[in-house]
């Protein structure tokens, strides 16, 4: 019941066990879709101020180093997810309404784009899970898991290598390999809806906590942000 989303694992799992209401499968859709509809609202919002020349750069800073530590603390303390996962939202989409205002003024058309294809992935990564077409098999885990561990190594080695003034061409350029390299990671990134989908089935079945709703909910939109994102960049190069 592991997932490469450190956000949902069997760990939390196994220490929330034992608790009050159980969670269920129709309140973790509703908290997901809570979560999603504050992220866009602010997304909205901070899109707008891009837009319009209003939004600061500081306030883009603060707000990704507060999501950082705010969606750090949750994924170590699930109880407080009820309360974190909102606010987590809010901020996150602060982030993703400057970046898309941003990837539109460049291109045009790539913020509708790129929601689009998010969709698409989501709607057919589950439709493959519950019709069992998928199976999360604990090789099909590990797989995903060191595919996306891959992934943030490559970009904490990509961030150290720009502080030193080194440029890595297949990460921010567009041609043949850059373009390899972003499908590559948007297919892992909707990999791991996989995992993520088994887990929240797994812990209703095992009687996971009711604020667990929360904590997968949480989950997910880490999840879903992470394609969204990935989608501009691969759509972007697409592009060019």
């Amino acid at each position: 019941m592991g997932s490469s989303n450190p956000i949902l694992n069997s760990e939390q799992l196994t220490k929330a066990r034992h608790s009050e209401k159980a969670m269920t499968l129709g309140g973790t859709i509703r908290k997901a879709l809570i979560a999603l509809i504050m992220l866009i609202a602010t997304a909205g919002y901070s899109y707008y101020l891009t837009v319009t020349g209003t939004l600061s750069p500081k306030v883009f800073i603060g707000c990704l180093i507060f999501a950082f530590i705010i969606g750090l603390v949750t994924s170590f303390s699930p109880r407080i997810a009820p309360i974190t996962t909102p606010i987590y939202a809010a901020v996150e989409g602060i982030l993703i309404g400057n970046i898309s205002a941003v990837y539109e003024a460049t291109y045009g058309m790539i913020v509708l784009q790129a929601a689009l294809l998010t969709i698409a992935i989501i709607a057919g990564t589950l439709i493959c899970y519950a019709t069992g077409i998928v199976k999360v098999t604990h090789r099909f885990r590990s797989i995903v898991i060191g595919l996306t561990f891959g992934v943030l190594i490559f970009y904490l080695l990509t961030m150290i290598l720009q502080l030193f003034h080194v440029p890595v061409p297949f990460m921010h350029q567009s041609g043949t390999i850059g373009l390899i390299v972003s499908l590559a990671i948007l297919i892992i990134a909707s990999l791991n809806l996989f995992l993520d989908f088994d887990l929240i089935t797994s812990s209703i079945k095992h009687g996971a906590p009711k604020h667990f709703e929360w904590y997968c909910a949480f989950g997910l939109l880490v999840t879903v942000i992470w394609i969204y994102v990935e989608a501009l960049r691969f759509l972007s190069r697409l592009r060019n």
